[in-house]
């Protein structure tokens, strides 16, 4: 009897640990409800953060809430708002590397949901542009930009005002620089989009 119960203990232990890892790896195939509000209230103190120029609590804030996307498996859709919220926050500490990291990052994740530019895109290609720029990669931001020219027109407000500025400053840069066919296109599109304001 002893012998028999010192073979059936491990035994329902052992199946016992696996169920449980089981129901462990099956929970976390499942959209999680709290890591999204986990997640969205990160997002939130983030963007006050950003707001009140906080750059370090925003950058902690929006890291949080990223990890509450893989997480909770929330999905590639919050997990490339939140590459992009958190990129910008790096981007605005100079933490140029990490912030091109992070926004090829939530680029795949759209370009892989679109086969054509659209605005979510264009906002990470101005971003990126953005942070090359900083970096002295002129040329390779140039790249970004110039994907952004088509659809440039569907933006309002702040974000218009965001890409005319980066248009004249890349105009600015390549004039400076004596490649001036690059330069007028910049600066034309910035023209261009500023009428149509």
């Amino acid at each position: 009897m002893i012998k028999l119960l010192c073979f059936r203990v491990p035994f329902m232990i052992n199946r016992r640990v696996i169920i449980s890892f089981a129901l462990i790896s099956l929970a976390g195939c499942v959209s999680n409800p709290l890591n999204r509000v986990t997640s969205d209230r990160y997002s939130e103190t983030c963007s006050v953060a950003e707001r009140h120029g906080n750059l370090g609590v925003a950058e902690e804030a929006c890291y949080r809430a990223l990890v509450n996307t893989y997480w909770g498996n929330l999905g590639d859709e919050l997990k490339s708002e939140k590459l992009y919220n958190l990129a910008r926050i790096k981007r605005q500490l100079s933490k140029f590397s990490e912030a091109e990291s992070l926004l090829e990052q939530s680029l795949e994740i759209e370009e892989a949901r679109s086969e054509v530019v659209n605005e979510k895109i264009g906002r990470r290609l101005v971003e990126l542009s953005i942070n090359l720029a900083a970096m002295g990669r002129w040329e390779e931001g140039a790249l970004s930009l110039e994907r952004v020219v088509p659809i440039a027109d569907q933006y309002s407000g702040s974000e218009k005002d965001t890409i005319i500025m980066v248009f004249i400053e890349y105009g600015k840069h390549f004039s400076q620089s004596e490649q001036e066919k690059k330069a007028n296109q910049f600066i034309s599109q910035a023209r261009n989009l500023q009428r149509n304001k």
